[in-house]
């Protein structure tokens, strides 16, 4: 009994390693040419990356404008609204009186202690938070309906947890109003914006 392996064996080209090149077939060389150099770009890839990053500049430029050019009336309400908090906190974790002063001649606001030393009171009001161009504080309501409109209005955060119940008016560039409601027994500030402002 003989075996054939003859379907094993190798034609002179295929054993030498080299093999007949194939010819393509013409309509599919005109359908894909042939590409001399895969290393760059092709114009039509350049225009649709171009075109691509075009839109999304179009969409995020705007957006991006409004964060950066805002009209400092958001700053000054987030500024409020975490001093507020944190003078809380601090009033009850530290069982002293805490103040928010807020000057509205110089418009300028700052958080400080009660017994802190006038020679410091000075320096924390330098360092306090200065109202951007274009948004002014114009009035703060105090308990009993007192309208406050110039000089230095404080408002206490007691060791209790409480603190005066204060309500702020602001207004920013382009006629935007605030209100910012200190409420005693909360912890967090009431922020109304608008016509209802």
């Amino acid at each position: 009994m003989t075996l054939n392996f003859s379907f094993l064996q190798r034609s002179d080209s295929q054993a030498a390693g080299t093999s007949a090149p194939r010819e393509p077939a013409p309509e599919r060389e005109a359908a894909f040419p042939k590409i001399l150099d895969d290393r760059g770009f092709t114009l039509i890839e350049m225009i649709v990356v171009c075109t691509l990053f075009g839109i999304m500049l179009t969409v995020a430029i705007p957006r991006l404008g409004s964060q950066v050019l805002s009209d400092g009336g958001e700053e000054t309400a987030r500024w409020i609204i975490a001093n507020v908090r944190n003078a809380k906190q601090m009033a009850v974790s530290q069982q002293k009186i805490y103040i928010l002063n807020i000057a509205l001649d110089s418009q300028r606001m700052w958080v400080a202690p009660i017994d802190l030393p006038e020679t410091e009171t000075e320096a924390a009001k330098e360092k306090g938070y200065r109202l951007p161009r274009g948004v002014s504080l114009y009035q703060v309501l105090l308990t009993g309906n007192d309208r406050v409109t110039g000089g230095v209005v404080p408002i206490f955060f007691y060791p209790q947890g409480y603190s005066d119940k204060a309500v702020i008016r602001v207004n920013a560039k382009g006629g935007k109003r605030f209100l910012l409601y200190i409420e005693p027994f909360l912890p967090r500030v009431n922020l109304v914006r608008g016509g209802e402002a």
